[in-house]
């Protein structure tokens, strides 16, 4: 065999990369094979690509990806020690968060008194998810929060249910939800609007009412699990993560009402936190 034609599978011998990885390294353009026999379809490598995947080896061991790879052996054959720098220490801030991750399960499961759901709320960590425009109804109001939800939301539905949309065969389309004005917080004059996603024609008696399309896009997301007066807790976890990692809010604060509190008991309610971010900068 010439050193320089290479089988795959010998090659995969040498550099402990599997067949199924080399092939997908060259259709990524990362290892590509030095011959392809047009006939056989057979990959040929050589003895100097033999450094190359070693080295993808080594970096995929370290948890980088297949992308931040490539960028990785650019700058060593460019000798642009910046970049190598910059991705180094990403790196081991995911291995820094990783391992706090992995010592926070520790404590959770040294603790003989933990229960599933104190475990559930512990390890439910935000994530970004990116989310659709809808077509809304909502009304808006000022006032102390609990009071000011538990006063238009009776309101949203009686417009909602009212015979005249009854007969338009107007329909609900995703939960009801609380759209937060305030920068801040704020004890007895918080802005906030009762909201609803809906599909078809909407009779509006209620000149306080407004249709409107909600914006999509990415929001930094948290599901809460328990009564609806924990809830200040659940945002105040979301927005020390969103402080920590430097993400910028660009739209509303909202909190989507997953069930109904008239179905299921207070510790089974589940209310999503959404806080919609600029990720462009991350």
């Amino acid at each position: 065999m010439a050193f320089d034609r290479i089988p795959i599978g010998k090659f995969s011998l040498i550099t402990r990369l599997s067949p199924k990885a080399l092939r997908l390294y060259d259709d990524r353009g990362l290892l590509v094979p030095e011959v392809k026999d047009l006939c056989t379809g057979y990959r040929y490598y050589t003895g100097a690509q033999i450094p190359r995947g070693v080295s993808i080896k080594t970096l995929c061991g370290l948890g980088f990806t297949l992308c931040e790879i490539d960028v990785l052996l650019a700058a060593k054959a460019e000798q642009d020690a910046a970049t190598i720098t910059e991705l180094f220490g990403k790196r081991k801030w995911e291995i820094r968060s990783e391992v706090q991750r992995l010592q926070q399960i520790e404590a959770i499961l040294a603790n003989e008194a933990a229960s599933l759901e104190s475990i559930y709320m512990s390890l439910n960590e935000p994530l970004i998810k990116n989310v659709p425009s809808q077509r809304i109804v909502g009304k808006k109001g000022t006032g102390p929060y609990s009071e000011t939800i538990s006063r238009l939301m009776p309101d949203l539905c009686g417009q909602l249910f009212s015979e005249e949309n009854q007969k338009n065969s107007l329909k609900i389309t995703g939960p009801f939800m609380t759209l937060y004005y305030d920068c801040e917080y704020r004890e007895k004059d918080a802005t906030l609007e009762c909201v609803v996603p809906i599909a078809g024609r909407i009779a509006l008696s209620d000149p306080a009412m407004e249709v409107r399309n909600l914006p999509g896009g990415n929001v930094l997301s948290l599901i809460h699990k328990g009564s609806y007066s924990k809830l200040h807790e659940a945002w105040s976890r979301i927005g020390a993560f969103a402080e920590e990692r430097e993400y910028i809010s660009n739209g509303l604060h909202r909190e989507v009402y997953l069930n109904d509190p008239q179905e299921v008991s207070e510790e089974d309610l589940l209310t999503e936190l959404q806080i919609p971010v600029d990720t462009s900068a991350k």
